[in-house]
């Protein structure tokens, strides 16, 4: 992978990288991530001595982001504790900080650190990194920073970036170009994954505003078709419980034979205020298993607030699961989806109809006021079945590395048809991939 040896950008920066603050923002695979990390080790090396701390959203990232690389780099000599939360290297400490929410500054109050290497920076709460930057009082002590562009608005860029000449601050901006491992292959693959926003942002390196439409690039002649594009190995839904407001639901088809491998089949949707009466969770699950039980449904990923409505489908022996509620992540694997053709809608006849779920996509717009305060999210009106959509698509299938990689779930779903097999009475509950029950088996029926 790193045959080539580094860019002439990433030598320069390399070099450079000597402030109080180091920023380096761009395009995605740009090479930032690798050359940043290059340099946290020689200051591990060779930086005051100290405490040092690498920091992300979650351990869990920083593990995936950065310390896979450096055990990688080193040979092995990275050996991450878990239970403690630090790893020795150079015969330096470094500790590993998750900073999902403001609460995360606690963990760090009180530190002193020699240096301190944060990823994806704008994704870190703001009171972390002003503590962070605080708490590294050694003499001579670094911060390395890595992100991908966001709002214009965003304090890293208003507070930082914009101040470069004001702060002991160096910035670096990254493009595709700048990293020698990518072939012009890859880069003109990568480009076409994105579109609009994530675009200028992801593949430009723009700071530009999230206004809009959400998904502006959606188009019914390229996006929708009457029906479905062939039979489905097995179906998944995805389910926004309301009351008060709409009850919306989504039935995704999935076949990675065919293309698209994705679309949504049919949608279920109730509007309290045009039918002028409530539903219970009782008559919602018969309304689901009506429309959706003749499917081979492998799992109901539902609003992980519809703790009431999750109760009841597991009392009806559906297979529910919490969704993933990561709004912007869900909406940019949704588009990434559209853009690549793998994802389509159907508006036909014969039940294949989800005339909900595209009008509220070519309605879902972003919060502008939100927006100018450098909050990216969309405006809560109509908003329902899109979340129905990024519930399902995103929790089945964002954490794969390829459509054909099968989901845990569906491992899962395999090892209990091979305990099965082998003896099946000992699971009478169980319905297999295939949407059939072994004989014999009791579950309840409506």
């Amino acid at each position: 992978m790193y045959e080539k040896g580094p860019s002439v950008r990433q030598a320069e920066c390399f070099q450079r990288m000597d402030a109080r603050i180091n920023i380096l923002e761009g395009a995605v695979r740009s090479g930032k991530s690798f050359i940043c990390l290059l340099r946290f080790m020689e200051e591990l090396r060779h930086g005051p001595e100290g405490v040092y701390v690498i920091c992300g959203k979650s351990e869990r990232t920083v593990l995936h982001n950065v310390i896979s690389l450096m055990q990688e780099l080193t040979e092995g000599l990275v050996r991450y504790n878990r239970g403690l939360g630090e790893f020795t290297l150079f015969g330096r400490k470094v500790y590993v900080v998750g900073a999902n929410d403001e609460r995360a500054e606690a963990k760090i109050r009180g530190a002193t650190f020699a240096g301190a290497l944060v990823d994806e920076a704008t994704i870190v709460p703001e009171s972390f990194f002003r503590m962070l930057l605080s708490r590294l009082s050694v003499d001579g002590a670094k911060l390395f920073a890595t992100t991908n562009p966001d709002s214009p608005y965003h304090w890293l860029k208003t507070q930082f970036i914009d101040r470069e000449a004001e702060l002991d601050l160096k910035v670096f901006k990254f493009n595709l170009e700048d990293n020698p491992s990518l072939s012009q292959n890859y880069i003109k693959a990568l480009k076409s994954e994105y579109q609009g926003l994530w675009y200028r942002r992801f593949i430009n390196g723009e700071w530009v505003l999230a206004e809009g439409s959400v998904y502006d690039f959606f188009d019914q002649k390229i996006h929708c078709r009457r029906e479905p594009p062939s039979y489905a190995k097995y179906y998944v839904a995805g389910v926004d419980y309301g009351t008060t407001n709409p009850f919306a639901a989504v039935l995704v088809g999935f076949n990675d034979d065919v293309h698209p491998a994705i679309w949504i089949e049919k949608e279920y949707y109730w509007d309290p205020k045009v039918m002028n009466f409530q539903k219970t969770d009782t008559e919602f699950a018969q309304d689901l298993h009506n429309i959706f039980g003749q499917y081979p449904v492998q799992a109901y990923y539902l609003d992980p607030a519809a703790q009431s409505f999750e109760t009841e489908l597991k009392r009806c022996r559906k297979p529910v699961f919490p969704a993933k509620n990561d709004v912007l992540d869900g909406i940019r694997f949704c588009a990434s989806l559209f853009t690549q053709g793998d994802l389509a809608i159907c508006r036909g006849a014969g039940g294949h109809d989800c005339r909900n779920l595209i009008q509220e996509i070519e309605g879902y717009v972003w919060d502008v006021s939100s927006a100018r305060l450098g909050v990216d999210k969309p405006l809560k009106q109509r908003d329902h079945a899109v979340d129905a959509m990024r519930y399902a698509i995103f929790t089945h299938f964002g954490t794969r590395g390829t459509l054909k990689e099968l989901s845990k779930l569906e491992r899962h779903q395999q090892a209990q048809e091979k305990q099965w097999q082998r003896n099946p009475m000992q699971y009478p509950g169980f319905t297999n991939s295939q949407g059939w029950q072994p004989a014999g088996a009791t579950s309840r029926m409506f």
